[in-house]
């Protein structure tokens, strides 16, 4: 399945915001106006590149996080009193 296609969902899902600025209105129109698409689909596909990220940033902290577990040693902790 290609990463911009999503597998279907049986209930319907909804949400309704105040974007609190018309800019993005219109931003959004004309990205989905350009590309042919919906506004859904363009703020879909924002959403999911945006928490893709942020998943990847987490996936690649925890990583490193993990490789550093064995430099956790309490006699470091005289280093800190310096």
């Amino acid at each position: 399945m290609e990463p911009h296609q999503r597998e279907p969902v049986s209930m319907s899902t909804r949400i309704s915001t105040d974007l609190g600025d018309p800019r993005l209105v219109r931003l959004l129109k004309a990205e989905a106006n350009e590309r042919g698409t919906t506004v859904k689909d363009v703020l879909v596909r924002a959403l999911e590149a945006y928490f893709a990220d942020r998943l990847e940033t987490k996936a690649l902290a925890k990583l490193a996080e993990a490789s550093f577990s064995e430099w956790d040693d309490p006699r470091d902790a005289e280093y800190d009193r310096l």
